[in-house]
């Protein structure tokens, strides 16, 4: 009796054999308990070609985890993951909705409808998780046509009722088609929410149409639902492109009878708005009674003295914001460019690059060429000598070959005057190469 307790304590000996290939079920257990675990693509890569040896990447279930995190995760890799989706032997609709996911973050409109084409055409039909991301793109790319085309699908497949696809079908029409069309969709929404009111009333903003955004917002009033911040900005933004103080002073009584404590953006555009409407005293006043500033706030500041002439209380903003961005920069630049002054344009550009501050569009760009404001065919006079002229389109020319300046790609030519052949061919030879400014002799300048 006792051996034998003895010997069930014993510890068992090893089998002699070696399991038969053929045999995946550890292996398969192993690698598929640190897909999870991956943190980089290297391990990822380590783990496909694990998965090639181990003959398992046939499987559905492996393949899909492995182009969900390429497209998912922060440390993923589209490329890669689109690659496994071409040599996928079957792929299936959550391989297609973690790809055209991943690219629609990535704000690659283009690719994300591509996919969802290449779906179709492989007898996938999308599902409700599918759609929000496809009408997403459709609208980043203003996509009009696909959006009818996922419209139709909406209808055949019967998602009509899922609130979330139907809002995502909102806010293309009510971003970049009719704006009847919109309205069309947000009346058949049986179950209205806060979002489908949002972009309802965004899409009449957008189009300056304060009288139905502020119809539909006594309507969402009215059905019970409560104004959130992003409801409020959205009013605030339509007054501000109107310029309609009345209505906009309706907005801000709102948010104080409210009580509610509504966060930055709400206060931002509130200054902005009595800004664009010319009460400069009153966004003052939101602007002193702020708890916390941001750079929005001091640009929404400097933009509305710089709109209205005041240049000097404008420059002060500007000196005292704690951080500057490039809309803080252009808009300071811009003030100076509609004021016709040129020095102090071009001499804060000048400081803009030397504070590391890089365009990312021509805006900028054309403000140092165009100080006056007069492009297209006009002359540019900068008020300076012609050496600095030459200085300044001297240092101007290596810079300009990295960055795009669209508007004088499209055909516009832009003149500057020169009253000696030496400087013209200076200008000529510093100019032509960057394939982006021309210079043309007149006679006499």
């Amino acid at each position: 009796m006792f051996k034998r307790i003895a010997v069930s304590f014993a510890p068992k000996p090893r089998p002699h054999h070696i399991p038969l290939p053929g045999f995946k079920f550890p292996a398969h257990q192993l690698l598929h308990s640190l897909l999870p675990r991956c943190r980089s693509m290297n391990h990822l890569k380590q783990l496909h070609a694990h998965l090639i040896a181990a003959a398992l990447l046939d499987e559905t279930l492996t393949l899909a985890q492995l182009i969900s995190f390429c497209s998912l995760s922060p440390a993923g890799n589209l490329c890669y993951g689109r690659k496994l989706l071409e040599h996928a032997p079957n792929p299936n609709k959550f391989m297609y909705n973690s790809l055209i996911r991943g690219y629609t973050n990535q704000h690659s409109p283009k690719e994300a409808l591509f996919l969802c084409r290449r779906m179709l055409r492989h007898g996938l039909l999308p599902n409700q998780f599918t759609l929000p991301f496809v009408l997403k793109s459709c609208a980043e790319a203003s996509a009009l046509e696909e959006t009818l085309v996922i419209h139709g699908l909406i209808i055949k497949l019967g998602f009509e009722s899922q609130i979330f696809v139907m809002n995502a079908l909102l806010h293309v029409y009510s971003s970049c088609g009719p704006i009847w069309f919109a309205r069309r969709v947000f009346d058949e929404i049986p179950s209205r929410n806060a979002v489908s009111w949002n972009s309802m009333i965004g899409g009449y903003s957008q189009l300056g149409d304060c009288k139905e955004a502020f119809s539909l917002f006594k309507m969402m009033r009215e059905s019970g639902l409560v104004a959130d911040e992003f409801t409020l900005v959205i009013l605030l933004s339509a007054c501000s492109q109107a310029e309609n103080f009345e209505l906009g002073r309706l907005v801000h009584q709102y948010i104080e009878v409210s009580g509610a404590k509504f966060d930055l953006i709400v206060r931002n555009a509130l200054v902005d708005m009595y800004g664009k409407c010319g009460r400069l005293l009153m966004a003052q006043r939101c602007f002193d009674t702020m708890d916390v500033k941001n750079v929005v706030s001091w640009t929404s500041m400097v933009c509305a003295h710089a709109k209205h002439g005041l240049i000097e209380v404008a420059r002060d903003l500007f000196d005292r914001m704690p951080e500057r961005n490039i809309v803080s920069w252009n808009a300071m630049i811009s003030c100076y460019v509609q004021n016709g002054l040129s020095h102090e344009a071009l001499d804060l550009y000048d400081q803009m690059h030397a504070s590391k501050e890089k365009p990312r569009n021509h805006l900028d760009m054309r403000h140092r060429l165009d100080s006056k404001g007069q492009h297209e065919g006009k002359v540019l006079d900068y008020g300076v000598s012609e050496l600095r002229v030459v200085e300044l389109l001297d240092g101007l020319c290596e810079k300009m070959q990295d960055y795009t300046l669209d508007k004088v790609e499209s055909g516009e030519r832009a003149w500057v005057k020169v009253r000696d052949w030496d400087s013209l061919k200076l200008i000529s030879r510093k100019l032509v190469p960057t394939q982006r400014i021309y210079p043309h002799f007149v006679e006499g300048q």
